[in-house]
């Protein structure tokens, strides 16, 4: 890998190691509750992720680019649905308990991934580190996706949102988690298996 890039991923795993951090902090500062600054905090840790879509495409790092852009995606997908939806007190209330799972799962799981590919960069990584990368999605993975669910259904199921297009949108985006989440669920068991 040419020095340049080396040294560009591990600014940008550094960077993103950094706001996935500030957000935790933020995020347990303000009693596991989203504030305004944690909010845009999160925004940036998030949307940071759209770069590593761009990182596989040019096949800067070994990821699959239909799995990253997958998982980019639906992230996104949920934290556009949090800005919308803690502009009303009424959903906030609805998607608090989204927003508590994905903000744990979420942060634990970047900054181990960021940290770990951080020192992988450089072949310093520790094994401990190693085993928490490729141990942790094991009950990680399944949380961050009931966390989602709790964003994406929860509306609904609340009858907060009653909308026949949301509803819809909500069926298509659950076709969507049953055919993804064990191809990337299995992905990471085969990537357990390789690694450890």
């Amino acid at each position: 890998m040419p020095k340049n890039i080396k040294y560009y991923l591990a600014a940008y795993n550094l960077v993103a190691f950094i706001f996935w951090l500030a957000y935790l902090c933020s995020f347990m500062a303000n009693g596991f509750a989203l504030s305004p600054t944690g909010l845009l905090l999160l925004n940036i840790a998030q949307g940071l992720a759209v770069l590593e879509i761009i990182h596989a495409l040019l096949k800067w790092v070994k990821s699959p680019v239909a799995s990253t852009a997958a998982q980019v995606a639906s992230r996104l997908l949920v934290l556009a649905l949090i800005n919308i939806f803690t502009k009303n007190e009424l959903f906030v209330s609805v998607i608090s308990k989204g927003v508590f799972i994905c903000s744990l799962v979420w942060g634990i799981t970047e900054l181990v991934r960021y940290s770990f590919y951080l020192l992988s960069l450089f072949n310093k990584q520790p094994s401990f580190l190693l085993w928490m990368r490729y141990t942790f999605f094991i009950v990680l993975y399944p949380l961050g996706v009931t966390g989602e669910w709790f964003i994406l259904a929860g509306p609904v199921v609340t009858h907060a949102v009653s909308s026949k297009a949301y509803i819809v949108f909500i069926s298509i985006m659950a076709i969507a988690y049953v055919y993804y989440f064990p191809m990337l669920y299995k992905y990471m068991w085969k990537q357990r298996s390789l690694k450890l």
